[in-house]
């Protein structure tokens, strides 16, 4: 089942996150995608997270279709110019990825080659119309296209966003633009989760929300410090440092979360395991049981 049908059957949807390997050895990509198509209903992607030079999620991407997973391609407007960004849709259409979530993209600054030069010659709104255009038939400039892409096309969000309201005419002029789900950044504290989910209406079961287990003190206190709009409430941190083993805390905390969740109309979970990539199968197991 595709991420599409799964969203049109209203199924409590599962999705997490892969990064391409920094190097050309693609042999734990292709382990994690054998152990993880049974587990999730599409794996995210990324393109060049933090700012840090990877392998194209592209290329990346051919290791999972070989193994049935259906992909959700993360495509940031940091890098590219409008021309090479419809290019690599072509492409990826072409090559069997239904789905797409254009973002913004990290800052170089904040990467492994702080000298490179963004690009962004497009916005994410502006991306968006753009994917629609090429559903449609047609390129930016309006010429038609020999083959069209069917994608799904995704937005994301923020369950912290300080003003809701505000996001939420966000995500409505993005669906009525072309988008078809939202996958949202990591919030730990269920009742900011709720009040986004309220704030939502009728996109909330179309919304995937981000969930990451903490693995330890330091990580919780480097969320804080380091990730943007992601705050650990003390009273978690206090149970993640006063816990016998703090990485099963961490994975107890997210699975009350997911619980919570479900009573809600939310649309399903992303899993994104920051530096736990080679467990996710095991945590996913253990999170949905």
């Amino acid at each position: 089942m595709t991420l599409a049908e799964s969203l049109n059957n209203k199924k409590f949807i599962i999705t997490c996150e892969l990064a391409p390997p920094k190097g050309t050895d693609v042999s734990n990509l292709s382990k994690m995608a054998v152990l993880l198509k049974d587990l999730v209903d599409a794996v995210n992607l990324t393109d060049g997270q933090g700012g840090n030079m990877r392998m194209c999620p592209l290329a990346a991407a051919h290791f999972l279709l070989k193994e049935e997973v259906d992909i959700i391609w993360q495509l940031t407007c940091r890098d590219r110019n409008r021309i090479a960004l419809q290019a690599d849709c072509l492409g990826s259409s072409a090559m069997g990825i239904k789905n797409v979530l254009p973002m913004r993209g990290d800052d170089p600054k904040s990467g492994d080659h702080p000298e490179a030069k963004a690009v962004f010659d497009l916005e994410t709104t502006e991306l968006i119309k753009v994917l629609k255009k090429l559903n449609d038939g047609f390129d930016m400039s309006g010429n038609e296209l020999k083959g069209k892409t069917n994608f799904l096309i995704g937005c994301t969000a923020h369950p912290n966003a300080p003003d809701l309201v505000k996001q939420q005419e966000l995500i409505k002029e993005r669906f009525s633009l072309g988008a078809g789900f939202v996958q949202t950044q990591i919030c730990y504290e269920i009742g900011q989760i709720k009040k986004f989910i309220e704030s939502l209406g009728e996109f909330a079961k179309k919304t995937i929300v981000g969930v990451t287990p903490l693995k330890s003190l330091k990580m919780a206190n480097f969320m804080n410090e380091k990730v943007f709009g992601v705050t650990v409430p003390e009273k978690i941190m206090k149970r993640i440092e006063s816990a016998k083993d703090q990485r099963q805390e961490g994975l107890i905390i997210v699975q009350e979360i997911i619980s919570e969740l479900k009573n809600t109309g939310v649309g399903g979970i992303h899993v994104m395991a920051v530096g736990q990539e080679n467990e996710l199968p095991g945590i996913i197991q253990f999170l949905i049981n």
